[in-house]
């Protein structure tokens, strides 16, 4: 694999994950609810969910993919329901005491485990991996070389592009606190994070 191809598919990569769509919507709906202590692991889950998704690529899993469509549809749907959990318990919170107490017994793992699904439901990663990945790099040339490079790199676009997003809402956050607005900021991060559900819920294959 040459520099030049790990180039364009991070650019590539990069480009993807920059434009707004359900992942982005959840996160920025965490933040402003949870912080970046919700925020961060996310992102992670998020990644981990990419590396699937390109490691299913270079292993020529696309026809699986179509086989076991059922099983990707009900993964989907299990990230549906706990982001529409999320948008519910955000929304029902009216107070900065319960928002804190909310967000403090949602642990670490279960926001990454959020981003993993959200991104294993996501068409848009999926159509990225499995169709445009195979264009912009040789698949067929693929080894443990190739993975060490491809695998970190992948990480890093999308801590790149995604932390600012979590930055912006979780300094947004902030602010809201301490205008004592806290009711409607509970309400933003609820309405964009069924927003994200609602779109990945209905978003054909």
């Amino acid at each position: 694999m040459t520099l030049a191809a790990l180039a364009t598919y991070c650019i590539a990569l990069a480009i993807a994950v920059a434009i707004p769509g359900p992942g982005v919507m959840a996160l920025i709906g965490t933040a402003l609810g949870g912080g970046l202590k919700r925020a961060m692991p996310m992102i992670v889950g998020i990644a981990l969910g990419d590396a699937t998704w390109l490691t299913m690529a270079v292993l020529g899993l696309a026809a699986i993919s179509e086989i076991y469509a059922d099983a990707f549809t009900v993964i989907r749907y299990l990230g549906v329901a706990y982001l529409l959990y999320l948008a519910y318990k955000f929304w029902t919170n009216s107070s900065e005491l319960k928002a804190e107490e909310g967000a403090s017994k949602r642990s670490s793992f279960a926001s990454l485990l959020n981003g993993y699904l959200i991104t294993m439901g996501n068409p848009k990663p999926m159509l990225f991996y499995l169709a445009l990945v195979p264009v912009i790099l040789d698949l067929s040339a693929f080894g443990p070389r190739e993975f060490a490079v491809v695998i970190p790199s992948t990480f890093c676009v999308l801590l790149i592009v995604l932390t600012p997003y979590a930055l912006l809402a979780s300094g947004a956050r902030e602010w809201l606190k301490s205008s004592h607005v806290y009711k409607i900021m509970n309400r933003t991060a609820a309405a964009l994070i069924g927003t994200a559900a609602i779109v990945i819920g209905l978003r054909a294959h």
